[in-house]
């Protein structure tokens, strides 16, 4: 819900834009109206709406030059500027002052409406682009993580920090509200997807409780959450939003675990299990293998672990398997993990131990019917669907192929494991997009099939050697220069 200011020195003008704001629902909310151009600059100035609508002519202070006293105080906001004049010279002054749009009294409402509907998408386009940017910053342990907080808490900052992720189970959602804390709180949101938040709390005391309570509350919008614990320091930010983010995927260990709070991996323990799991492989007593691979989600459960746990798991039997060139040529697709890329790989737990067994066990291959003529069909599918979470346990089932198989077939015909397959279809595609079209960096994101603008970052710059906005700006110069 984006944050609005309206200022005209006619009460009816002031009535007739709160109309037009409250017919969009939620979109946009009101935060001041009034007739004192210098009260709205105050009000800019201490709660940094996201756009104001001011009147052109005004006593005290005209449009433009609130305008230009907001631009003075470094405050990025976007104005709509409404005028009962048509004279040109007013259109051309306000629009070289930055001005987002310009509207005639009386409001024509279907003209409005366009212009609202023109605003929301580029207020969206500039969240997304300058959330991403805040969060990588922090994630990436900025220098001076006190003056990026600077740019975004309004006021003194409290004693602790606490990070909560959110996935919303719908991209319509409303994030105003979501959080019922204490009243010493400071709260900023970052819409990292489209249907994740992250949410920065800076307050007095540890919030997990009034968190957890209002999350619950939710559940008809919430599908899944994490809170991470809370520090005193501002410098373990970096820390307490990825553990936030690995806490929100619990749910991949247990359907059940909707909002879950970030407990430490257990190693140790982990460990134990990877070892008689390997002990199992190397004397080829299948059977206990299939117990291990099996009982991986009971053993998860009993002892409350988490999906850094499960990844731990995978790269331990990664590196097992790996130190086995004899193993190592036949199996395809096993590589080292983070709790992102497992995310993309299985879709829980359960499909992790058939994984493992179905790979490591080398079963016969009892294919029905052409295995290149099915994996031909299942290349088609992949290739059409790679914006959809495709699984390889899902489409060997499917095309009636056998999963250690696929993955040798997938190795063999495209000279990359099925993952780095999905991969590659998916950068080729964002790169299209990003060379031909006026799509948000987030609605790249979205089309090429990622739920998370940090991750889809992360994963195009690791391919492509730049980040998405850098190579836009990029490829758009050379575009320029031919």
């Amino acid at each position: 819900m984006y944050r609005v200011v309206i200022v005209d020195d006619e009460p009816w003008a002031l009535i007739g834009i709160r109309k037009l704001i409250e017919r969009n629902g939620n979109k946009f909310k009101i935060i001041c109206e009034t007739t004192e151009p210098l009260k709205a600059l105050e009000v800019i100035c201490e709660e940094y709406p996201d756009v104001v609508f001011a009147d052109i002519r005004m006593p005290e202070m005209t449009g433009i030059e609130l305008m230009q006293r907001t631009r003075a105080q470094e405050k990025d906001v976007d104005f709509v500027v409404i005028s009962g004049f048509a004279e040109f010279s007013y259109v051309q002054q306000a629009l070289q002052e930055g001005a987002m749009d310009y509207q005639l009294k009386p409001l024509d409402m279907e003209k409005a409406q366009e212009m609202l509907d023109k605003l929301y998408k580029k207020l969206e386009n500039k969240r997304s682009t300058n959330d991403l940017s805040f969060y990588i910053s922090l994630r990436e342990d900025f220098k001076d993580i006190q003056q990026l907080l600077n740019s975004r808490l309004r006021h003194k900052f409290y004693k602790r920090y606490q990070v909560v992720t959110v996935y919303f189970k719908s991209g319509e959602y409303d994030d105003e509200g979501l959080l019922e804390l204490e009243s010493r709180v400071q709260l900023t949101t970052l819409k990292l997807g489209p249907k994740k938040c992250v949410f920065i709390i800076n307050s007095e005391t540890d919030q997990s409780e009034f968190i957890y309570r209002s999350l619950a509350a939710k559940e008809n919008i919430v599908d899944r959450a994490g809170i991470s614990l809370s520090s005193d320091k501002e410098d373990h930010i970096p820390m307490l939003l990825k553990t936030s983010d690995i806490a929100s995927d619990d749910c991949f260990i247990d359907t059940s675990r909707r909002i879950s709070q970030y407990i430490k991996g257990k190693k140790n323990l982990v460990k134990q299990f990877a070892e008689g799991l390997i002990d199992a492989l190397e004397r080829a007593q299948y059977k206990n293998l299939k117990d291990f691979t099996f009982g991986i989600s009971d053993f998860f459960t009993v002892n409350q672990l988490g999906i850094e746990d499960a990844v731990f798991l995978w790269n331990e039997i990664v590196m097992y398997t790996t130190k086995d060139n004899e193993r190592d040529s036949r199996i395809m697709d096993f590589e080292f993990l983070d709790y992102s890329e497992m995310k993309e790989k299985f879709m829980n737990l359960e499909m992790l131990g058939e994984y493992v067994f179905e790979q490591l066990s080398y079963p016969e291959r009892d294919q029905l019917g052409d295995a290149n003529k099915k994996f031909k069909e299942l290349l088609e599918y992949t290739n059409k669907h790679f914006h959809e979470e495709l699984y390889l346990k899902d489409l060997s089932t499917k095309y009636f192929i056998n999963v250690s198989y696929c993955c040798e077939l997938f190795k063999k015909v495209t000279t990359m494991t099925f993952s780095q397959y999905m991969t590659d279809l998916r950068m080729k595609k964002a790169v299209e997009l990003l060379q031909n079209s006026n799509l948000s960096i987030a609605d790249v994101c979205k089309n090429v099939g990622y739920s998370d603008y940090f991750y889809f970052n992360k994963v195009f710059k690791r391919n492509i050697g730049c980040t998405p906005s850098k190579y836009r700006k990029t490829s758009g110069d050379m575009n320029a220069l031919n």
